[in-house]
């Protein structure tokens, strides 16, 4: 086997977008493996190695939307944009027929937005606050 007809089988396995290629040609055994890190011929004789470096785009910051549980009327406790709030930590309180449900943060981060007023009514799963992670 040739350098020639290994080169033809990766095209095969590039354009048919196939994971792997097993040729035995006489008393030669032949893996070709298709990956997007690392394309590797394997032959007893000779390996060859290509890497593929991905380029890597700078991470957004990520935004956590909290909703509103329940139906009612939402009272804001001492939550002021720009507050640092941690996972668990109540929020706001929606109180329905008497009852204060809890309005907790699903995350740790920075509050950097609140969508409703104080005293407001909200429907079940409006978005209440913005958090940045």
């Amino acid at each position: 086997m040739e350098l020639k007809d290994i080169q033809e089988l990766m095209q095969v396995l590039k354009k048919e977008d196939l994971a792997e290629i097993k040729v035995r040609y006489g008393k030669v055994k032949l893996t070709l493996t298709n990956s997007e890190t690392v394309k590797t011929v394997n032959n007893p004789t000779s390996v060859v190695k290509k890497e593929v470096k991905e380029v890597t785009k700078p991470a957004l910051p990520v935004e956590e939307i909290i909703k509103s549980g329940n139906v009612g009327k939402i009272k804001l406790l001492s939550s002021k944009t720009g507050t640092v709030v941690k996972k668990g930590q109540i929020l706001a309180k929606i109180n329905t027929m008497g009852i204060d449900n809890d309005v907790k943060s699903t995350v740790n981060g920075i509050l950097t937005e609140i969508l409703v007023t104080d005293g407001s009514a909200v429907d079940f799963a409006k978005e209440l606050f913005k958090i940045e992670v």
